[in-house]
C-alpha cells in the first residue's frame, strides 16, 4: 500500500494510476497558465536576499568527494530519479532555494540520478528504499553522518545539513560518547546505508529512549525506528510503536511520512492489531490535513490527503476517501496552474493522473499528459505516466505507443519497468509472441545492471514472469 505511493518507491510510481478536478471544473490540460511566478507548492522564506542557488556536482560523486575531501568539507549526495514526483518537489522548491546558499561555506553539494550507469557504485554502498534519500558525508573517513529519506521543508533541510555538520564535527573530535542518543542515530544511518535495517532499528530506539520528549530530533529518530523496524520486516512491532508514538511526531513532511510507514506495516497485520493501527494513522493524517504545517509543500500536503484516502478506503468509508481525493486534487491543481514552467508543473504530473483516474476522469490525465509530452519532447516521464493511464483505460494499442516512446528515451532499472509495463500491454493486444520477446529483454536487461543497480529479488520476478508466459498456452494454437 502506502509506503511506496508516498515515497515514491518504484513499482508504485510506475504503476499507481488513479483521477477529477475538486469543483467539477474541467482544469487547464497540461499546458498550465501561469498565475503567479511564486507556486503554490514553494516554501516561501524571505530569507534569499539575492543569494544564488547552491550549485550542484552533477551525477559524478566521485568527482564531488575529491572535492570536498580537498576543500575541507563535508559531501552532501542527493539521490533521487526524474520519474520521482518527490524529488522534482524537493529539486523545485527546497534545494534550489538561496536561503540554503550559506551552507556551501562547509558542504560541496553533488546529485545523482539513481538510474544512471554513473551512479551504480555509490548506490551498491548505500542502500536506499526510498526517492529521494539525502546523504550527508565525511569524506575524511567515508563515513555517513546523516541521511534523510524522502521529502522536507527548507526549515527541516537547513535543519539536517548543521545537525548533520555539527555530528561530524564531533565524531572527529572524538567528543561524543559511546552512548550519546546523537552518535547512536549516526550509526544507526550509517548501518541501514549498509543494508543492516534490524542493527539500525535498535540504535534508532535506543536513541529515542535516551532523547527528551521535547528534543528537535526526537521525530526524526521516530521516523528512522519505524521505517527501520518496516524495511526488516518487524511489522508487529513497527504497528505497536506506531500506535504509541504517532502522534508526537512533529515537522512539515515528517508526520505524514511516519503515518505512511505505520498504514504500510498495518498491512501486514491482521485482526485487531491491524484495525487499531490503521485507525491511529488515520486520526492523525486527520490532523496534518486539516492544519497543514506551514512549511509543507503542495506535494507533502497532497500525499498525505492521498494517504488519508487510501487508509479510509481500506477502513470501508469510501465516501470519506473519495472526498480525500477531491481535496487532493484541489492541492494539486492549484499547485500546476501557479507553477512557473511546464518541468515544474510537471512535478504534480504522477499524482494528478493518478487522481483523475481514481475519481473516474482519464480523459483529463489523457489529455494533460499529451499537452506535457509536446513540452518536454525528450523526457521519458510524460509517455510513460500516458502510457500507464491508457492501460488503466482499457486504450491498449495507443499505450503501446506511448510506453515505446517512453522505452526508447528511458534508461536504468526505470526503462526496465517500462518493458514489464508492455508485456502486459500486449498481453492485451494478444501479441504473445511480442510479449515474450520483451519479457526477455526485460530479463537480460536486470542481469546486464552493474551491481549497485541490480537487483536480486527484481531479476528473480521478471525470470518468473518469463518462465509463467513461456509455460502458459498460446490460445492461437489451443485447438
Amino acid at each position: 500500500m502506502k509506503l511506496i505511493a508516498k515515497w515514491a518507491g518504484f513499482w508504485g510510481a510506475l504503476t499507481t494510476i488513479g483521477c477529477t478536478s475538486a469543483n467539477g471544473v474541467e482544469p487547464a490540460r497540461g499546458a498550465e497558465s501561469v498565475h503567479s511566478t511564486v507556486g503554490e507548492g514553494v516554501h516561501k522564506t524571505g530569507e534569499n536576499n539575492g543569494a544564488a542557488p547552491i550549485e550542484f556536482v552533477e551525477d559524478n560523486v566521485e568527482e564531488a568527494a575529491q572535492k570536498a575531501k580537498k576543500e575541507g568539507k563535508a559531501l552532501f549526495v542527493d539521490v533521487w530519479a526524474p520519474w520521482c514526483h518527490t524529488c522534482l518537489s524537493m529539486k523545485n522548491y527546497v534545494l534550489g532555494e538561496p536561503a540554503l546558499r550559506p551552507l556551501a561555506e562547509r558542504v560541496v553539494f553533488a546529485s545523482i540520478d539513481s538510474d544512471k550507469p554513473s551512479s551504480a557504485k555509490f548506490m551498491e554502498s548505500h542502500k536506499i528504499n526510498v526517492w529521494p534519500t539525502f546523504f550527508v558525508i565525511d569524506p575524511e573517513a567515508d563515513r555517513v553522518v546523516g541521511a534523510w529519506p524522502g521529502s522536507a521543508s527548507l526549515a527541516e533541510m537547513r535543519g539536517f545539513v548543521t545537525d548533520s555538520l555539527a555530528m561530524m564535527d564531533q565524531v572527529r573530535a572524538g567528543k561524543l560518547a559511546e552512548g550519546d542518543p546523537l552518535r547512536m542515530m549516526a550509526e544507526a544511518r550509517a548501518v541501514q546505508a549498509g543494508g543492516d535495517a534490524a542493527k539500525a532499528a535498535l540504535l534508532f530506539e535506543k536513541a529515542v529512549e535516551k532523547l527528551p520528549a521535547d528534543h528537535a530530533r526526537r521525530s526524526e529518530a521516530l521516523s528512522g525506528w519505524l521505517f527501520a523496524l518496516y524495511v526488516a520486516k518487524e511489522y508487529t512491532r513497527c504497528g505497536e510503536i506506531g500506535r504509541v508514538h504517532i502522534g508526537s511526531v512533529k515537522g512539515a513532511a515528517v508526520p505524514a511520512d511516519v503515518a505512511s510507514i505505520v498504514l504500510s506495516c498495518a498491512e501486514h497485520l491482521e485482526g485487531d492489531a491491524q484495525k487499531t493501527t490503521r485507525a491511529a494513522a488515520v486520526i492523525r493524517l486527520r490532523e496534518v490535513t486539516a492544519n497543514p504545517s506551514p512549511e509543507a509543500s503542495a506535494d507533502d500536503r497532497a500525499d498525505a490527503w492521498g494517504l488519508l484516502s487510501e487508509a479510509l478506503e481500506d477502513s470501508g468509508d469510501a465516501a470519506g476517501a473519495r472526498n480525500a481525493l477531491e481535496q487532493k486534487l484541489s492541492v494539486l491543481e492549484k499547485a500546476a496552474i501557479s507553477a512557473p514552467t511546464p518541468e515544474v508543473a510537471a512535478t504534480y504530473d504522477y499524482a494528478r493522473a493518478g487522481t483523475y483516474v481514481a475519481l473516474g476522469k482519464g480523459g483529463y490525465a489523457v489529455a494533460m499528459l499529451e499537452a506535457r509530452e509536446k513540452q518536454m519532447p525528450t523526457s521519458y516521464e510524460p509517455p510513460a505516466r500516458l502510457a500507464s493511464t491508457l492501460f488503466k483505460l482499457s486504450r491498449y494499442a495507443e499505450a503501446k505507443a506511448a510506453v515505446d516512446r517512453a522505452i526508447e528515451r528511458a534508461y536504468g532499472p526505470r526503462k526496465l519497468g517500462y518493458l514489464r509495463l508492455r508485456v502486459s500491454i500486449l498481453l492485451k493486444l494478444n501479441d504473445r509472441a511480442g510479449a515474450l520477446e520483451t519479457a526477455r529483454a526485460e530479463v537480460k536487461g536486470w542481469q546486464d545492471l552493474p551491481a549497485g543497480q541490480a537487483g536480486a529479488p527484481a531479476l528473480a520476478d521478471a525470470k518468473k514472469r518469463l518462465a509463467d508466459l513461456e509455460n502458459k498456452p498460446d490460445p492461437a494454437r489451443v485447438p
